[in-house]
């Protein structure tokens, strides 16, 4: 399976002044003072205020001078993203270091991790040449009185002296004005990455001040204070607070700003808008005042912070009307994890295997023996080796013929709900693709095969990490495809078993962007973490393949699940979107009246909320 390119970007902290001066000030040619990023799954990720991201070549540092190809990662978006976040803690602002722990520390690691390749030598090694040029020894202190004391100095350096013919005396060569341009130069370009995020309160001592967060945020509180106030010192504890709290601090933004401004400093302030007694609330939305009040009154205060931050950031129309079957839909995945009759499953297979003349070698026949020990659950999984067992599918596959291989596709899909297996699968999906493409690439695949595809389909969703990556996700790595289309080939099947284990993998697909939508409201509309899932075209494709299975179906259970399935993609859809105009233009309602003959209470539950849902999205 191919893997993620990955890419590593160079640039040079001396915009060409390196190049230029190297030989004179060190005597040496050094051609450039090294910054690097990794560019991996279309995003650029770098280290300077902490570890940050931007778009491939958008950075302050402009386009690269080169690009690196670092091979290949299998590792998937999400894992990638959990690295990143949990070394978010060790590549922190206050610890960069330009000589010891610096942007190419941050790269190398970052490669390492995604394909086990180091960065180029001399990008990594450069300060330590650096220091050993009488250049680098006389620039030691200045660098290290701006970023503390460097590890790569093993005791005290000896300054550069400077020999006369008359003297004996020695003393400190001092850094030229050139040389010291240069560093501030490139410590200025290093750390001057796009800056963290901004106290949630600020002060403004001067209009000029005030107006700029005015104009820099949508919501903004303005706290008008005097030092002579006593109910202004009582009032300003609590006003900090509420500005904290509606600013969680893991966002990466703010939603508010609260500034606070004193009248007696900021006199130009006061006198523009007309500030006569303190405190003096104002709050603006969009640059516009929004609201105004006087006194130190704590209800009234939060009251008009919360109803800034509603009309700032106004709730999803969903969130206006009442749905209860919507909201209480499931997000988790339907799994098929019980174990078969393993007796039977591993006499059938052996039968099989005799029939075809397959021998599998003595690692194959260990991993069909641990496989069969784990489904029995006289075996734990520590002694399984999954690249083992994934030989052994492999032989089968290659040597049965379809309508043979459902035992192994049956022990396959109840393994692939382990820790283990799931891991293993997460760097290598190939295997996986390659059963999914068998449930619609062949004509009149067998009932019990096309089921077991679709159970071990389904049961990919017990990792959502190996999903969202690898097979819901617009990633060009992902094999939405495969999946796709075994969905959409068996929502019509002539097997009600078939269609039912369909709907439960299409309800799977929904859960994943219902999960995420839910993660992203709860962050305030900021990334989750995990390869986005919001994809306009890929929802309509299985919503209009659902909506036509559903207008010929009949069976109560298979209703329950399309209709599950429809509410997920549909609950909290962007504004945007336009699967709710699509279910109108399919005449939904129609279809959804439909199914009032089931009498189920889920049944119609589900119905209506979808109703109400396209009216409203439509409607806002």
């Amino acid at each position: 399976m191919s893997g993620e390119p990955v890419k590593l970007y160079l640039y040079d902290l001396s915009q060409g002044m390196a190049r230029q001066m190297s030989m004179s000030l060190t005597g040496k040619q050094i051609d450039g003072i090294w910054h690097t990023s990794v560019v991996v799954y279309g995003q650029e990720f770098y280290y300077g205020q902490g570890i940050l991201v931007s778009s491939p070549g958008t950075t302050h540092h402009g386009q690269p001078l080169q690009i690196f190809d670092m091979g290949e990662t299998h590792l998937p978006l999400e894992v990638l993203v959990e690295y990143i976040d949990s070394q978010r803690s060790v590549f922190t602002a206050d610890k960069y270091h330009l000589l010891d722990f610096n942007c190419n520390t941050f790269s190398n690691d970052l490669c390492q991790f995604l394909t086990g390749q180091s960065i180029p030598s001399h990008i990594i090694d450069l300060p330590k040449e650096l220091l050993q040029t009488p250049f680098g020894k006389s620039m030691l202190p200045m660098i290290e009185n701006m970023f503390g004391k460097s590890q790569l100095v093993s005791g005290p350096v000896a300054p550069q002296v400077a020999t006369s013919s008359s003297s004996s005396s020695s003393a400190p060569a001092m850094p030229s004005a050139e040389a010291m341009s240069l560093l501030q130069g490139v410590s200025s370009a290093a750390l001057s990455a796009a800056t963290p995020r901004p106290e949630p309160v600020q002060i403004a001592n001067s209009l000029s001040t005030l107006e700029k967060w005015i104009k820099s945020y949508d919501a903004v509180v303005v706290f008008f204070t005097s030092a002579t106030c006593p109910p202004c010192r009582v009032i300003k504890p609590d006003f900090e607070r509420l500005i904290e709290e509606k600013n969680p601090a893991g966002g990466h933004s703010l939603k508010v700003v609260g500034v606070i401004v004193d009248t007696s400093v900021a006199y130009d302030a006061g006198a523009v808008y007309g500030i006569r007694s303190t405190p003096t609330f104002m709050l603006f939305h969009k640059a516009q005042k929004f609201f105004e009040f006087k006194g130190a009154d704590y209800a009234e205060l939060k009251s008009s912070i919360d109803l800034l931050l509603f009309t700032a950031y106004p709730p999803h129309p969903h969130r206006k009307i009442q749905l209860r079957a919507a909201i209480d839909n499931p997000k988790k995945p339907i799994l098929y994890n019980q174990s078969s009759n393993t007796a039977i499953v591993f006499k059938k297979l052996d039968e099989f295997m005799s029939q075809s003349g397959v021998q599998l070698n003595s690692a194959q026949n260990t991993a069909l023996q641990r496989a069969k020990a784990l489904m029995d659950k006289s075996s734990q999984n520590t002694d399984f080796v999954v690249s083992d067992w994934k030989s052994t599918v492999d032989t089968l596959l290659d040597h049965l013929p379809v309508n043979q291989i459902f035992p192994v596709l049956d022990i396959s899909r109840c393994l692939m709900v382990l820790p283990n297996v799931i891991s293993f699968y997460e760097t290598d999906c190939s295997q996986i693709v390659r059963i999914l493409d068998l449930g619609y690439q062949q004509e009149n695949v067998p009932k019990a095969t096309l089921l077991m595809i679709l159970r071990l389909a389904s049961n990919l969703f017990a990792s959502h990490s190996l999903v969202t990556s690898q097979f819901t996700s617009h990633l060009p790595s992902s094999h939405r495809g495969s999946l796709t289309q075994l969905l959409i080939a068996t929502l019509l099947s002539q097997d009600n078993l078939v269609r039912q284990t369909a709907a439960s993998l299409a309800f799977n697909c929904s859960t994943v962007v219902a999960t995420q939508r839910l993660q992203k409201e709860e962050n305030d509309g900021e990334p989750t973490g995990t390869a986005d899932q919001e994809d306009d075209d890929w929802q309509v494709e299985i919503v209009s393949a659902l909506t036509d299975a559903l207008s010929k179906e009949t069976d109560e259970e298979i209703v329950l699940r399309s209709l599950a399935a429809i509410s997920n993609f549909l609950f909290l859809v962007p504004v945007d979107a336009s699967l709710p105009h699509l279910l109108s233009a399919l005449d939904i309602k129609s279809i959804l009246d439909s199914k009032k003959e089931i009498k189920s209470a889920k049944v119609l539950g589900l119905s209506k909320d979808i109703g109400n849902m396209i009216s409203q999205s439509i409607q806002s």
